[in-house]
């Protein structure tokens, strides 16, 4: 029986004018290479089970508007899927695939499931996750069976199903910050940016942390990998947004006093040395100033702690990951405002 999780979303599709067939197709019947590579191999069958289940999961409960919103999403996910692994990013229409272009499929299935994951109820808040896909011939690939003919970007984000008054302005917040990660979906993305787009391959998203009556965080994941290197850049930050106040979490929020920036670096550099060791390569502390002030490097999760957030190879060698530094509210104490508290829980 052609598997369960293409069934399930052509047949969702049937309506807008994907082949009626689709809706009763199984394997016996498999017509296009995308059908046989799933009912052929056993590892994309099971990622694309985990797709459909994902999929209904993430659907589920969610208004009518924003089913609409995901469904064409995921519609446009699977034009994306299909052009991504073949060459030219145009669908195969014969042959089979091969084993590179079957494990492409295999990532771009998990890939999707993972990004729906973030479809959840938070604290009575409904989220869900829009998202972009483009898939374009890498001008510079040797040919079309290339391992990197076709550049592969994708893009997620959290959006909040609700009549609330914020949800607007926060889902215009969220989809402008999510725009900024990458140019070739944002309005300045020009020509320049699309021929750079074009040699890499990109998956940026935006995930809900936590979120409660007074602030909203989230998670800012980055992926980078121009074809060829040796391997991929990535990075971790967040963002907080203040409900009541429609903004991000301002530095002014939490710290407070002439000093606090100066006081911060030395206790950040202090908790990098205590955590990470001989690991931390960190010879001159001042070029990480900025970063240890920057909301968008704060971990707010600890109730006893502020955890700063590292990128790789930015104080230690990229195989060690993205280190963290840990400081106690209690080291914090002299520099934090009278008014944290209500911004911090």
């Amino acid at each position: 029986m052609f598997r369960f999780a293409l069934l399930f979303v052509l047949a969702f599709f049937a309506s807008f004018s994907l082949p009626a067939a689709a809706a009763s197709f199984d394997c016996a019947k498999a017509a296009t290479p995308f059908e046989h590579a799933i009912c052929d191999s056993p590892e994309l069958s099971a990622a694309d089970d985990r797709l459909a289940k994902t999929y209904q999961t993430a659907i589920g409960g969610l208004s009518e508007g924003a089913v609409a919103a995901v469904r064409g999403d995921q519609r446009a996910w699977l034009d994306f899927a299909q052009r991504a692994c073949a060459p030219e990013a145009e669908p195969m229409t014969s042959g089979r695939y091969n084993e590179d272009r079957t494990r492409c499929l295999i990532n771009r299935f998990d890939s999707r499931s993972s990004a729906l994951e973030d479809s959840r109820m938070i604290n009575g808040m409904r989220f869900y996750v829009r998202a972009r896909f483009d898939a374009m011939p890498d001008p510079n690939a040797e040919n079309a069976d290339s391992y990197w003919a076709v550049a592969q970007h994708e893009l997620s984000y959290v959006q909040l199903d609700s009549t609330e008054p914020f949800a607007g302005a926060f889902n215009a917040y969220v989809e402008g910050e999510a725009l900024k990660l990458s140019g070739l979906f944002g309005e300045e993305g020009g020509s320049s940016e699309m021929d750079e787009d074009a040699s890499s391959d990109t998956n940026n998203s935006i995930g809900v942390a936590e979120a409660n009556a007074n602030r909203i965080d989230l998670n800012v994941g980055t992926y980078w990998y121009g074809h060829g290197a040796a391997h991929g850049n990535w990075s971790k930050t967040f963002l907080h947004y203040l409900v009541d106040e429609d903004r991000e979490l301002a530095a002014r929020d939490i710290f407070t006093g002439k000093r606090w920036q100066a006081g911060l670096l030395d206790l950040t550099v202090e908790a990098l040395k205590a955590e990470h060791g001989d690991a931390l390569m960190l010879d001159d502390t001042s070029y990480i100033a900025d970063a240890v002030t920057d909301p968008a490097r704060w971990d707010l999760s600890d109730p006893y702690a502020l955890i700063l957030q590292f990128q790789p190879y930015e104080v230690s060698a990229y195989a060690y990951g993205a280190p963290t530094a840990r400081i106690s509210l209690e080291k914090l104490a002299p520099y934090i405002s009278e008014d944290s508290d209500f911004f911090r829980y």
